[in-house]
């Protein structure tokens, strides 16, 4: 909804950064509603602050930023974000080496998200969603011909609306892959993959509450577990070419019965090509559960099928333009005691934005953004846009 800052780079000198953003965004169906007129204006000021340094074979970067969000309008939405990146890259004498890397952002989240929210109690209140996601990389023989990696992640995510209840979670993966590299321009993999997690809070049904005599959402804990084998690829063509691909086998289990569980194949492909030094092109496709493909979903019973492209072009070694498109798409075959046979989802999005290197601290990003969803479920459609530019000064 807000232009986003463009992160800061620090010059091999500086080994750190601060600064300040300030934005102004003109934002449509704020509440993303059918045939809505809920516009406003957004004003956003910002710190930033960030940490590039070298401790022998050691790398370290930080980046950080804090946002201050005010409608002009709706001011019961004026909220607080923020958004923290952190990695430690590190190596031993011998072929070991990793990484270790943290990030966490907090914003105020998508109103109208679907995917089983109640269609006649859409939120409209402020709603503050959180993610946290932890991750530990370890690699045993990078300049040889094979390489041995081992990893482990930790994903969570928090919503302040209760009636976002089942899209919270959490969960752990493990991974071990062999990479063997045949040729210098081809590396293949073999990866498996285990994931446990749980939604501490899934609707399930409706009671009585016996004090109040109101009607009550009853939750449930669903446990889920997911077991992965992937066969990847990465070929790079002439320096200016890399393709990505990753087939999979895949099988996710639901403790909780109204949850179907989810046996078959996966994949993912994509590609990077810079035909000059100042044009780029990227394509990504995906077919997977909602919760790899659509984290915010955290549908393990559904496969989503998303593609994106985006470019970019230098017109100068100050101006620059970028534009990006994306789709996801669903089609559902049904659930336990729902007759969902014709319900299909379909969300696009578009962006186009101008970024200006006014001077080395100094910058300027305006940006257009569109997004719609047509679904089965008519209170699920709608059509927003938003733009604005955000001004950004840094003092290294």
């Amino acid at each position: 909804m807000m232009a986003a800052a463009a992160q800061a780079q620090t010059d091999d000198t500086t080994p750190f950064y601060v600064g300040g953003t300030l934005g102004v965004s003109r934002v449509s169906n704020v509440y993303r509603e059918p045939n809505a007129t809920n516009d406003d204006t957004v004003t956003s000021v910002g710190l930033l602050g960030g940490i590039d340094q070298r401790l022998g074979r050691q790398h370290l970067t930080v980046d950080g930023s804090l946002q201050n969000n005010r409608y002009a309008t709706n001011s019961d939405l004026n909220y607080r974000s923020y958004s923290l990146r952190s990695a430690l890259n590190w190596q031993t004498v011998g072929n070991l080496s990793g990484v270790l890397s943290a990030k966490s952002d907090r914003s105020l989240a998508d109103f109208n998200i679907g995917n089983g929210i109640d269609p006649d109690d859409l939120v409209r209140k402020k709603n503050i969603e959180r993610n946290d996601e932890y991750q530990a990389i370890a690699r045993l023989g990078v300049t040889t011909r094979y390489t041995l990696e081992g990893g482990w992640t930790q994903r969570r995510r928090d919503f302040s609306a209760e009636e976002y209840a089942r899209f919270v979670y959490r969960q752990n993966t493990g991974s071990l892959g062999l990479y063997a590299t045949p040729a210098g321009n081809v590396r293949l993999g073999l990866v498996a993959r285990h994931t446990k997690g749980t939604n501490p809070r899934y609707p399930v049904g409706l009671a009585i509450d016996p004090d109040t005599s109101e009607v009550v959402v009853v939750n449930a804990i669903n446990d889920f577990t997911r077991d992965d084998i992937d066969f990847t690829t990465r070929w790079t063509v002439g320096g200016h070419s890399t393709l990505n691909t990753r087939i999979s086998r895949s099988k996710t289990r639901n403790s909780l019965d109204l949850l179907r569980d989810f046996s078959g194949t996966t994949g993912a492909i994509g590609w990077n090509w810079r035909p000059t030094g100042k044009l780029q092109f990227d394509l990504n496709y995906s077919r997977d559960t909602g919760q790899e493909s659509v984290v915010r979903a955290a549908d393990l019973n559904r496969v989503y099928t998303t593609w994106q492209l985006g470019s970019s072009y230098s017109l100068t070694g100050k101006l620059s333009l970028s534009a990006r498109a994306s789709s996801n798409r669903t089609r559902r075959n049904g659930e336990s005691g729902v007759n969902l046979a014709n319900a299909f989802d379909d969300t696009k999005l578009y962006n186009i934005g101008v970024r200006w290197a006014i001077s080395r601290g100094f910058s300027l990003n305006c940006q257009y953004d569109h997004a719609s969803r047509d679904s089965s479920v008519p209170q699920y459609v709608y059509s927003a846009s938003s733009y604005g530019c955000t001004g950004q000064a840094i003092l290294f």
